[in-house]
């Protein structure tokens, strides 16, 4: 067994034989995580202080959230992807399960093996079922629900600099139906802050960057966003863009909990208003990449979906964010609109990605509309007469459009399935 092949940054590791447990157990200890290997059947997954994060069982990948929600996703013998988002009483079988492995594991751990090991293998003992719930409810006292981030933002610390969505009037989109939307001042910010710094602890160590939330969080004024941006930078650490590459490793040395830049959302139809000036000042205060939900670039559409923006709002918006040198997420909407607008939403939409100033670092989101999450979307488009398109119909809507472009070097194109997330 390689434990280079099977953790990279490995610090240290244990491999014992552990019947009737298995007959090969591995324990590898990384800067931010233990890995418990039973066999190769199984793996569980747990974060510094010893909750369980990820689990891998019998073929079926578990993620858990820090608000208690689990998720799984696994491959039909066919090659179909599956999820299922578990109820309560499922996810406690799961954290049973995880507690019962680690604590059989602890008890067959040999004594002569490496001490760093078992101390955190004993750290994830001490979470059973009980003691993950009362995280969970400590978590919902410091955030709001965090509802929905991009996929490459799911290791993010999430600070909420606002609170719901300004407009909160899409069809397809009912995550904030439950708030009002507000913006904090900085001082409700450095409370909110304080009290994050207080639940996370050293798991801040798993954090990677910094996500300003809730939706749309970049369309609070540059009079009221500044502060709040300085109160994050003053904060938390930000890797400086400008350092040498030889001098990188001692900074990283000497900041330790460190994050890569502050990312966020913004829509089209006000994110356009802000100048090239005002977006240059935001990158300096570490704002590295923008996401927007352009969804499509059928205006017809737009306004079925009661998204009020325009396919120049867009282009406007996108060329002024990479005149200040911020990179952008493009985020499509698959089968919006069904069978009556699936022509228009292709052609339009690649006509529109067409008009994006792209660049290395940027991502093409590709989102199916799933209507169980879709709010008052599926009654309208009932109503309308309209059919949902198949997960298979919107996978050649995304091969089309992927055919037609003609992207730059150093553009991601990824997949986004908000059925995945749990933060």
């Amino acid at each position: 067994m390689s434990t280079q092949l099977l953790s990279p940054n490995l610090l240290h590791h244990a491999e014992y034989p552990a019947p009737p447990l298995a007959e090969r157990v591995w324990v590898g200890l990384k800067r931010h995580a233990l890995s418990l290997m039973l066999d190769t059947r199984e793996v569980y997954t747990f974060d510094p202080v010893g909750r369980l994060w990820i689990a891998f069982i019998e073929g079926v990948n578990y993620k858990r959230g820090l608000d208690g929600r689990m998720v799984c996703k696994w491959f039909t013998p066919d090659g179909m992807r599956r999820l299922h988002r578990l109820t309560g009483e499922e996810a406690d079988s799961i954290l049973r399960w995880a507690h019962q492995m680690a604590t059989q594991a602890l008890e067959l751990f040999p004594a002569e093996s490496d001490p760093a090991c078992k101390e955190a293998l004993q750290r994830a003992c001490a979470w059973d079922v009980a003691a993950h719930h009362r995280d969970a409810e400590r978590f919902l006292q410091v955030y709001k629900p965090v509802s929905i981030l991009p996929p490459d933002q799911y290791l993010a610390l999430v600070l909420q600099v606002t609170e719901g969505c300004h407009w909160n009037r899409c069809t397809f989109c009912d995550f904030y139906r439950d708030r009002r939307f507000a913006v904090k001042t900085p001082q409700q910010l450095r409370e909110h802050i304080a009290r994050v710094q207080e639940y996370f602890g050293e798991t801040l160590r798993l954090r990677n960057r910094i996500f300003l939330a809730d939706a749309n969080a970049l369309v609070a004024p540059q009079r009221m966003l500044v502060p709040l941006l300085e109160v994050v930078r003053a904060t938390f650490a930000i890797e400086p863009e400008d350092l040498e590459p030889e001098e990188l490793p001692r900074w990283r040395e000497e900041h330790p909990v460190r994050f890569q830049g502050i990312y966020s959302f913004v829509d089209a139809f006000t994110g356009y208003r802000k100048s090239v000036a005002e977006w240059r000042e935001l990158r300096q205060l570490g704002v590295r990449r923008v996401y927007i939900g352009v969804e499509t670039g059928c205006e017809d559409l737009l306004r079925f979906l009661r998204k009020p923006q325009t396919g120049d709002e867009v282009v406007q918006t996108v060329q002024t964010l990479k005149e200040a040198g911020i990179a952008v997420g493009i985020i499509l909407l698959l089968g919006a609109g069904g069978d009556r607008y699936a022509r228009a939403h292709v052609e339009e939409t690649v006509a529109l990605l067409r008009r994006l100033p792209w660049s290395a670092g940027d991502i093409l989101y590709f989102s199916e509309l799933v209507e169980p999450f879709a709010g008052e979307y599926t009654q309208l488009a009932r109503e309308a007469g309209i059919q949902p398109l198949s997960p298979e119909q919107m996978l050649a809507q995304r091969r089309e459009m992927e055919a037609a472009l003609n992207l730059p070097p150093g553009v991601q194109r990824a997949t986004y399935d908000i059925r995945e997330f749990v933060y």
